[in-house]
């Protein structure tokens, strides 16, 4: 069941990027209306706990500074699907592991091995087989379509970041109150940037359609997948989560190219898989080693 969940997860997850082609809104009022829309969802599931969980205010400042990043992880990506395609920008955004992999050894005092140099050599070969004929967007190839991939690789460094913050975090809070912490932190950073743009307006002119798909991009994909996501943890190994992460991309480039008729080039395939391949084993291995290291523990 625990596998079929997670699964479920990455097929939704994986939808975001069509989504967000068939919404009129720009990135940072579209990431605010995802955090905010999925705080009541999130409440139900802290309400429905048999007992509510306190924590310090100290406890919960990493969720609210990982929060903030979220949001603006968000918008970065969002920008990113707008203006490139969303088989680029999802390949670009995964190399959040590599980017783990290079702070981790002076954030986390994590050795950097070599396995995970080679890693990184390898997926920065990927990302400039990417990049090199990645800017065919909705624009074509331009200053835009590049932005768009610049941007996808700034929202993979916050979710590096965001990862980062999450393991010294060490689940001080429950998942679920920990999410809601981090959506409501999202929303609190995002609403300076949608009022100075003045493009809030925007939603007031959205068709049925469009708030439609934002209801279901805020209830459905943010939160009742990250609730599912979440509720599997203490169940599925380390292996089999990081296993799974990588049905997100996957299923991301599949929808763009069945639903929006996307293409990748053959060079940008090849860097593509070197990307997820590489970072994959990177991830394969720390999971291994941590599991390895817990079964060692007295604790």
């Amino acid at each position: 069941m625990d596998r079929l969940r997670l699964t479920l997860v990455m097929v939704v997850w994986g939808s975001i990027g069509v989504f967000t082609r068939y919404i009129e809104l720009s990135p940072f009022v579209l990431a605010f209306l995802r955090a905010v829309i999925a705080l009541p969802v999130l409440l139900v599931f802290i309400r429905r706990r048999p007992a509510g969980q306190r924590i310090s205010f100290r406890q919960t400042k990493p969720y609210l500074v990982s929060g903030a990043l979220i949001g603006l992880a968000w918008a970065a990506l969002f920008y990113g699907f707008q203006n490139t395609n969303i088989s680029t920008a999802v390949i670009i955004y995964n190399m959040c592991p590599v980017y783990v992999m290079l702070a981790a050894p002076l954030v986390l005092k994590e050795r950097l091995t070599r396995l995970r140099a080679g890693i990184v050599g390898i997926s920065f070969i990927g990302l400039c087989l990417v990049v090199g004929t990645g800017g065919f967007g909705p624009a074509g190839f331009s200053s835009q379509g590049m932005r768009g991939m610049i941007l996808s690789g700034v929202s993979g460094m916050l979710y590096a970041a965001i990862v980062i913050i999450n393991r010294k975090a060490a689940n001080q809070a429950d998942h679920a109150l920990a999410t809601f912490l981090q959506m409501g932190a999202a929303g609190m950073v995002l609403l300076p940037f949608v009022l100075a743009e003045g493009e809030w307006r925007q939603v007031l002119a959205a068709d049925g359609t469009e708030i439609l798909l934002i209801c279901i991009l805020g209830v459905v994909h943010t939160g009742l997948a990250y609730n599912l996501y979440f509720s599997t943890y203490h169940r599925a190994s380390s292996i089999e989560i990081a296993s799974y992460g990588y049905l997100e991309p996957v299923f991301g480039i599949v929808f763009s190219v069945l639903l929006l008729g996307e293409t990748l080039a053959m060079t940008q395939l090849i860097g593509g898989l070197m990307i997820l391949g590489s970072t994959y084993l990177g991830e394969w291995r720390h999971s291994v080693h941590a599991n390895a290291s817990k079964s060692k523990s007295p604790f």
